[in-house]
């Protein structure tokens, strides 16, 4: 019987690009597709880059001895790789606007995307109980690295957990901040 593992689900920001590909190209309202593709830039070269730096295939899905053996990786890269070529293409083709509110909106959506993936990965998770007492998670998902971080800390109490969210926003927004600032201000001189 075929089987697809819920981690390989199309929930990641870089799954989800092909689905905003699809939508910035069938759309015929230019002011939607200019928001898509606002949105599309920096989520494909910060998330492509993120990824390359930290590659989750090798906790999900190979060891990192395989990383040259197997068809996997070189997905994983190749496809990484156009994400961040792809949002090059898109600030080069001059057809956003860039301007705060973009920034806004984009570090909200992640924001909101950051909280229902959260949830979805507290749904697909396996959690062992004995005696009604849960003892152990023995499967999960890691969508938007709510749920285990990319460089290996554990955290196990709650205020951790607050305290790697709150990193994570800060560093979203930060991250995001940095990227449409050099945007904005190239524009402004054209």
């Amino acid at each position: 019987m075929p089987y697809f593992p819920m981690n390989h689900l199309p929930l990641h920001m870089c799954s989800m690009q092909i689905i905003l590909i699809a939508l910035a190209k069938f759309t015929e309202n230019e002011k939607r597709q200019e928001k898509i593709l606002a949105f599309m830039a920096p989520t494909c070269v910060l998330g492509g880059i993120m990824a390359l730096l930290m590659p989750s295939i090798f906790y999900t899905t190979i060891s990192v001895d395989q990383a040259f053996t197997s068809p996997i990786s070189y997905q994983f890269f190749l496809y990484h790789s156009m994400l961040i070529s792809l949002g090059l293409i898109i600030i080069r083709s001059n057809r956003i606007n860039w301007s705060m509110k973009y920034y806004r909106n984009t570090v909200l959506v992640i924001y909101l995307l950051g909280i229902v993936s959260i949830f979805l990965n507290s749904i697909f998770a396996s959690p062992s109980y004995e005696d009604g007492e849960l003892v152990s998670v023995d499967f999960w998902t890691n969508f938007f690295f709510t749920y285990q971080n990319p460089l290996g800390i554990q955290i196990t109490q709650r205020w951790q957990w607050y305290l790697y969210l709150l990193v994570l926003m800060i560093l979203t927004a930060l991250l995001l901040y940095l990227f449409y600032i050099p945007l904005m201000r190239r524009q402004d001189k054209d």
